[in-house]
């Protein structure tokens, strides 16, 4: 039979129709028939060539990739190609020839089953089993012949650095029919990185002829199941598959590429398969001459690295920067898009290379990694690390820490989560081409370990010497102690810092066109509306800016309408507006009012809502419907419909309102008189707390007084809205407004990503807002290593996306859609199906929704009344991406305005950041003032609809600011921060700012702002453990992440200890929270939050003035600032004001001065002890420090050393031995004592 024979009668059978039904249409070539083969001629074979192949695709078609070619593989074409094969989303499938195959593809006893292939991995797992080719097995998805019918497969099983080539049949008695598996593995394992060969052949029935080839050696093997047999193979009419196994699964699925795979019915010969893989190696990848002098090259390479815990083969070097010395902990951070953080690789690998001249001797090197290591030096490997150990499921021992490496008194021990190997290396004074590579990452199963490096270094002790020092090519000389590898990291992070903010502004550099545009467009938009006019400055009212304009104008025309007010009567505010609160206010407040009545609305209750009865008639009690339903008996029409009645008395208070008049005056205002402005060291605090966090150091208090009087505020507001703690002090407001939530441990409910990283890059870079909202919506990047992708998690959620739609609404439009989950909101204008049409552009694509999103219908029977919620979504329905807030912004917008017009996600950023949607930029200013001011000019800053603009054209005309701005922030807070409304002195008698702004009062500080100034003012180490419960790196990434070692509460969160196991505790972090926690603090933010609960409780004053934190920072150890400060040669007079200083940014009074002279004087000249009789701490062996992590926190020994890390903690550094101990206590007293001071809480 001729090949277009065999193809004329292939295309006659039906299966055809249904069986080719991927992308392309594969004919099945008969090749040549077992009959009459002829040796080593084909049966059946795949090219990947372009050419019609054998079977057809199943799933996801195998893309053309490159394949094996030239020059590293001579035998093959510079342009051949191979095909994609992705695990188990595709495969190709190949009938029986019982079955509508034109070729028989059985083999019986007697006959040889030879299998060739050209391989590469992509990934596989350790003790993962995948089928390269296998016929038989398939059950369900095959001929319904079971699953113990394999008749051949050749299948990888996955190893510790590669994987094992193996072979698989079932046989069957032919008397009995008895069937067993015969299962064969390679002892030799072929690596992971580049192309193999692979070739097996055996003949069924001769029990010691299998064969089979790596790489054209031939490799001995095992028989681990079964054993060598006699006995023949099941033969039967089930089909060959490459690619994946019997269950489809990922488990049992090829992931990588294949080439020139074939089947034959003769045995390969040794001399055939030598000479068919040839390989010629790659140039090396780094030559001396590429070396800089005096410096290390380091060469990142994330192409060309197999996903797999083996050594690449040809790692194609993506990036490449430079070091001084061999010390490594972190790699510049990769960006993508506008500048967000993106995953690198993983794994990845690294090559640091340098040409070092070692003095003539016999040295001792050092070599350590997270992950596998090696060092060569000319050519010659000299030390290796082996592969990440992977996580022990908690069952680790304590013990195996007694184990561990000392090479010299101040040798710095190995951190957790790090190998270590040493050995001597003899110099002969000459230069040396020294390597290190080091794979970062790595996989525990099918999961990703955290991309880290831990602390890769290769460190020196030269002969004679003891102490180490990081292996350098130049000048620069690094100790490898713990002081000087502290000190190393410190410069090195800085210089980390500006590198990733450099390349971010790369990033956004790379699409200034498109941004350009879109602020272009805005100014031309602000330029052709009519703009809002800045009015006059009322007399007798004080004016640094236009925001002192709007505000005396308001209050001017307040204060005239007050005046006409009649004296006496009932009172509105304190009167008749908490009756309203009380019981109205949840079904008539804000823009779904029931019935359309407004109650918390003047012109609304005389207006009336639907019924268009007004609520109230002033002076007519008998036509004031309110009062009517308030009163009846009727339970059909009495209100509130629900809960408690109004008692008669209040119901008389409302009689008496309405009868005077029904007086409604828009602002509860005592004083319409402004405070004059602060004192200059007031602001100071003031503003250096709203910009920064912190307070004022005694540096910064000296060059703002040595300023002209003049200007030394506007320079003051300057300087600070350039410092780089800006960002530190907003993102937690940020992480509160976005509601970031990570568990370092074992995700649930609701939590995310830890994208905290993105937002303090964002505020570092003062990003302009609409870019910042636009990013975040985008959820681009890294989702587990700080990236916006992180926000768009959501744990165990039915529905993420409408959660993260809530947040988005709330966050930059001010709409309040968390009513609207399960139901149509019942006191705001949005439905249900708004909130689901925002969730389907964020998840871009139709949502389904789910019954557990929606209230049962049984719940809403009732008798006798509506209900107070209505659903009008059916669970099951499908919800269409849309834009629900036409009322801000013409969706058509979007077809100009976004980048990416067909993209959902990124029409939803562009319709919430037009321009035209004026609502975003004044939600965005509002929350700015809010946070500066005491009070938003829409108080309710997340819910517009629950409270009205207090000063309307001032928010639109601070909104237009921001938009010519180019959306920038700081611009803005410039402008309100020089305001006189700003600057002016605080009102101490008032409980809260007036919405018209006339004083400030007392601004309860938040619970980051007070716990990092304490640290901040007294030169107290925040020195806390790392934000993990992995901190030796053995747990994938899904199940654990780090957040770092903290140096500002922001960087805090959830210890994630549900448990209550003392061996997963964080006793430092757990003082520290403890405190934040009191003031408001969350470390768990399921929700979103724009403003947090900061009254006054009975534990604040306790657990800050008492707690373990407060013995850190009254401790005068030899770490402590404020023991410098004591030890500094000056008059105890100027220490009690520096003191005062340093700590609540002014000086003492009279009265205090007096006091705490008279308190610090005794003993005071002889305070310092004398440096030659000063009695040094006595320090105990020189061992590592134990570290109980999640490996090991259920050996019993991790208890008691946890419970002996918290008692360390509560003790604190110990005291300095510099200070006369009785004088030092009371130095510790005072410290104590200002710490306490009310202005610790409150802004001045």
């Amino acid at each position: 039979m001729s090949v277009a024979s065999a193809m004329k009668l292939v295309r006659n059978f039906d299966f055809l129709q249904t069986y080719s039904r991927s992308m392309f249409t594969f004919a099945m070539i008969f090749l040549v028939t077992a009959s009459n083969a002829l040796a080593a001629e084909p049966v059946l074979e795949w090219r990947f060539d372009g050419e019609s192949q054998p079977g057809a695709w199943q799933g996801k078609f195998g893309a053309p990739a490159s394949g094996p070619r030239q020059p590293r593989y001579p035998g093959f074409s510079t342009n051949n190609r191979g095909a994609t094969f992705v695990g188990h989303e595709g495969w190709i499938l190949v009938k029986d020839h019982e079955r509508g195959g034109f070729t028989n593809v059985r083999y019986g006893a007697g006959e040889t089953f030879a299998f060739e292939a050209w391989i590469k991995v992509k990934s596989i797992s350790k003790g993962q089993m995948v089928y390269l080719m296998g016929k038989g097995r398939h059950g369900k998805l095959g001929e319904n012949l079971g699953e113990n019918n394999q008749n051949y497969a050749v299948r990888l099983q996955g190893t510790d650095g590669g994987a094992s080539l193996g072979f698989l049949f079932a046989s069957e008695d032919p008397k009995t029919k008895a069937r067993d598996w015969h299962r064969w593995w390679s002892t030799p394992e072929l690596a992971l990185a580049g192309w193999h060969h692979l070739a097996v052949d055996f003949t069924f029935g001769k029990a010691d002829s299998l064969h089979a080839y790596i790489d054209g050696k031939p490799v001995e093997g095992v028989w681990d199941m079964g054993g060598a047999t006699t006995l023949p193979p099941v033969q039967d009419v089930d089909d060959l598959v490459i690619g994946t196994g019997q269950s489809r699964s990922s488990g049992v699925s090829f992931q990588g590429w294949m080439d020139n795979v074939v089947l034959y019915r003769e045995p390969f010969s040794p001399e055939e398969m030598a000479e068919r893989y040839v390989f010629i190696p790659p140039p090396p990848a780094v030559t001396r001459d590429m070396i800089p002098s005096g410096k290390v090259l380091v060469q990142i390479s994330e192409e060309g690295v197999p996903e797999a815990n083996s050594w690449p083969e040809e790692p194609q070097v993506t990036e490449t920067y430079q070091e001084d010395v061999f010390g490594i902990f972190e790699l510049p951070q990769k960006y993508i898009s506008t500048g967000v953080r993106a995953d690198r690789a993983n794994p990845l690998h690294l090559r640091a290379s340098a040409i070092v001249k070692l003095p003539a001797g016999k040295h001792r090197l050092l070599l350590r990694g997270r992950g596998a290591a090696r060092l060569e030096i000319d050519g010659n490997l000299i030390l290796e690390t082996p592969m990440r150990p992977t996580d022990t499921g908690g069952h680790g021992l304590l013990s195996s820490q007694d184990k561990y490496l000392d090479l010299g008194p101040d040798f710095r021990f190995v951190p957790p989560g790090n190998r270590e190997t040493w050995g001597e290396f003899e110099s002969d004074g000459n230069e040396h081409f020294v390597i290190l590579e080091t794979l970062v990452g790595g996989l525990a199963g099918k999961n990703k370990l955290r991309s880290e490096p831990g602390e890769t270094v290769v460190a020196v002790s030269l002969e004679g010497r003891e102490s180490w020092s990081l292996l350098s090519p130049g000048d620069r000389q690094v100790k490898y102690t713990d002081e000087g590898w502290a000190s190393y990291e410190a410069e090195r992070r800085q210089w980390l810092a500006q590198v990733n903010a450099k390349a971010r502004a790369n990033c956004l550099a790379n699409k200034s066109d498109y941004w350009n545009h879109r602020h272009s467009f805005a100014a031309d938009w602000l330029a052709s509306i009519e703009q809002v006019k800045v009015p006059e400055l009322a007399e007798g009212y004080p004016a640094n800016n236009a925001i002192d304009h709007f505000i005396a104008a308001r209050i001017a025309t307040v204060a005239k309408e007050s005046s006409q007010v009649e004296a006496g009567g009932v009172d509105y505010f304190k009167d008749v507006r908490p009756i309203l609160e009380k019981h109205c206010y949840d079904c008539h407040q804000g823009g779904k009012a029931q019935g359309g009545l407004r109650i918390d609305n003047h012109e609304s209750m005389l207006t009336g809502g639907e019924s268009e009865e007004p609520a109230i008639v002033p002076g007519k009690v008998d036509e004031s419907i309110l009062l009517e339903r308030v009163s009846t008996e009727d339970d059909g029409m009495v209100m509130p419909p629900k809960g408690d009645r109004l008692s008669d008395q209040e119901i008389a208070i409302l009689k008496n309102w309405i009868e005077g008049g029904a007086v409604w005056p828009q602002f509860d205002v005592a004083s319409f008189t402004p405070t004059p402005l602060s004192e200059d060291l007031d602001f100071l605090r003031r503003v250096t707390l709203d910009t920064v966090g912190v307070t004022p150091t005694e540096e910064e208090i000296a060059e703002f007084q040595n300023d002209s009087p003049e200007t030394r505020r506007a320079n003051a507001i300057d300087r600070l809205l350039a410092d780089p703690r800006w960002a530190d002090h907003w993102t937690g407001y940020w992480l509160d407004v976005l509601a970031e939530n990570p568990n370092i441990i074992n995700p649930t409910l609701n939590n995310t990503g830890p994208f905290r990283w993105w937002i303090y890059e964002s505020l570092l870079d003062n990003k302009p807002a609409d870019l910042f909202a636009t990013e975040l919506i985008r959820m681009e990047g890294s989702e587990r290593f700080g990236g916006p992708a992180g926000f768009a998690t959501a744990s165990q959620n039915d529905l993420p996306m409408a959660a993260k739609g809530i947040i988005v609404s709330s966050a930059f439009l001010g709409v309040q859609m968390k009513c609207a989950r399960c139901h149509d909101a019942p006191s705001h204008v949005s439905m249900q199906e708004d909130l689901l049409q925002v969730a389907a552009l964020l998840k871009q694509k139709t949502i389904k929704l789910p019954e557990t999103s929606s209230v049962p219908a049984g719940r809403l029977e009732h008798t006798g009344r509506k209900p107070l919620i209505q659903v009008t979504l059916e669970p099951g329905v499908e919800i269409q991406p849309a834009w629900p807030f036409e009322r801000y912004c013409d969706e058509a917008v979007a077809d100009e305005l976004a980048e990416h017009p067909d993209n959902p996600r990124d029409r939803l950023a562009a319709l919430i950041t037009a321009p035209q949607n004026e609502r975003f930029a004044q939600v965005m200013v509002n929350r700015l003032w809010q946070r500066m001011m005491g009070r938003g000019l829409v108080e309710s800053v997340s819910d517009w609809e629950m409270s009205d603009p207090s000063h309307p054209e001032l928010l639109r005309w601070l909104g237009h600011q921001l938009v010519a701005s180019g959306y920038d922030l700081k611009a803005v807070s410039r402008i309100i921060l020089n305001s006189h409304a700003y600057q002016r002195a605080t009102d101490t008698t008032l409980a809260e700012t007036s919405p018209l702004f006339i004083s400030p009062a007392p601004r309860r500080l938040t619970a980051e702002q007070i716990v990092d100034s304490v640290f901040h003012a007294t030169g107290t180490p925040f020195d806390l453990e790392e934000v993990s419960l992995d901190v030796d790196s053995v747990r994938v990434t899904k199940t654990s992440i780090t957040l770092g070692k903290p140096r500002r509460s922001w960087m805090l969160a959830s210890t994630s200890n549900e448990r209550d196991r003392p061996s997963l505790s964080l006793p430092r972090i757990t003082a520290v929270a403890n405190v934040l926690e009191t003031f408001g603090w969350r470390g768990a933010r399921q929700d979103p939050l724009s403003i947090r609960e900061t009254d006054p409780n009975i534990l604040q004053p306790a657990i800050y003035a008492n707690g373990v934190m407060s013995i850190w920072l009254t401790r005068l150890s030899d770490r402590h600032g404020m023991t410098e400060l004591a030890l500094e040669d000056q008059p105890v007079e100027q220490l009690v004001d520096r003191i005062f200083l340093r700590l609540l940014t002014r000086l003492p009074s009279a009265e205090e001065k007096q006091r705490y002279v008279s308190f610090l004087s005794e003993g005071y000249s002889d305070r310092v002890i004398p440096e030659s009789e000063r009695v040094s701490p006595e320090h105990g062996p020189h061992e590592p420090v134990r570290y109980v992590s999640w490996s090991n926190h259920l050996d019993g020994a991790a208890n008691v050393l946890a419970s002996q890390k918290e008692a360390a903690a509560r003790r604190g550094d110990p005291p300095t031995n510099a200070l006369n101990e009785e004088w030092r206590l009371r130095m510790e007293d005072v410290v104590w004592a200002v710490l306490n001071a009310p202005e610790w809480i409150y802004t001045p």
